[in-house]
């Protein structure tokens, strides 16, 4: 992608494995930050060790780095939109956007949370 073009959004297939970023003793972000204006969760395609989300996301090594994994359909299944959106930084970056009816997306609740938790199997799981 070259300077100054922006990325496509795509949507993707259910079959692929997605990752979520995380650190070791720390629980995994399961909500919107409405506070700072999110609107969506990140994944990243492809199921990817912790170090590799570590760098796609916050282009460090961390030690503590954690990952849990989930596939594109588990989530469609339970009512979330999920789209592949690249940034300049992260050619990897997935959305997940909470389910919506008539009124737009419905709140990102505890709800929610539990159930988007449920998608997500840690490595050594599956």
């Amino acid at each position: 992608m070259g300077k100054g073009r922006k990325a496509v959004v795509q949507d993707l297939a259910d079959e692929p494995e997605l990752t979520q970023f995380g650190q070791e003793g720390e629980e995994f972000h399961n909500r919107l930050r409405v506070a700072i204006g999110e609107i969506e969760m990140s994944l990243i395609l492809g199921r990817q060790t912790p170090m590799a989300a570590a760098l796609l996301v916050t282009k460090t090594v961390q030690p503590g780095a954690a990952a849990r994994y989930t596939t594109v359909g588990r989530l469609r299944a339970v009512g979330f939109e999920v789209r592949h959106s690249p940034t300049p930084g992260n050619p990897l970056h997935v959305s997940v956007y909470p389910p919506s009816d008539s009124e737009g997306f419905k709140e990102w609740d505890d709800a929610m949370a539990s159930t988007f938790d449920q998608c997500f199997t840690c490595a050594g799981e599956d």
